[in-house]
């Protein structure tokens, strides 16, 4: 859903075909699995959302282009949809992916797709170890649920590190440490 600011439309992500072989994908907003929406009312939530399923099917469309330039300003999101949008990027041919102004959390995992990976002189990547918030009554056997599902995430997100960075995994377990 696009927000409308004046006259101007802004999406949190456009594709655009420069030519008969490449497009530039601009992806500035926050990564989620669905699109959030307001607990009361049941109404979409106003933001800059890069819902997983609409990317995906826009992705779908220009698949077989020769090169792909990914422009990421996005503060993250959720681990697992930006896994999904990673796998299907790094499936493609000519990915570029370009930091313009911040790659963090979810959305540094979605850079690692890129063959070629820039980050501009400015621009930040944020790293860092899985969170997520508790509310409500937890047993210890809760707890260790709860333990083993942000071990698995971290890990997730390791992986995509190490297959792309050529980095050790204890720099890079540091490093989300960090």
């Amino acid at each position: 859903m696009a927000k409308v600011k004046g006259n101007i439309e802004i999406k949190p992500y456009n594709f655009v075909e420069l030519d008969d072989n490449s497009v530039e994908i601009t992806m500035y907003g926050n990564v989620v699995q669905d699109r959030p929406v307001d607990f009361w009312t049941g109404q979409p939530i106003p933001g800059l959302f890069i819902v997983l399923n609409e990317f995906l099917q826009e992705l779908e469309k220009i698949k077989d282009k020769e090169q792909i330039t990914v422009r990421i300003n996005s503060g993250g999101g959720e681990l697992y949809a930006a896994i999904s949008i990673y796998n299907r990027l790094k499936e493609l041919k000519g990915v570029i992916t370009i930091v313009d102004g911040l790659a963090a959390s979810a959305a540094s995992v979605i850079l690692q797709a890129g063959r070629i990976r820039k980050v501009y002189a400015g621009s930040q990547v944020m790293i860092h170890g899985a969170s997520l918030f508790l509310y409500g009554s937890y047993n210890i056997q809760g707890l260790e649920e709860k333990k083993k599902s942000l071990e698995a995430a971290n890990n997730a997100a390791l992986q995509s590190y190490l297959e792309r960075t050529g980095l050790e995994i204890e720099q890079i377990k540091g490093d989300m440490n960090n």
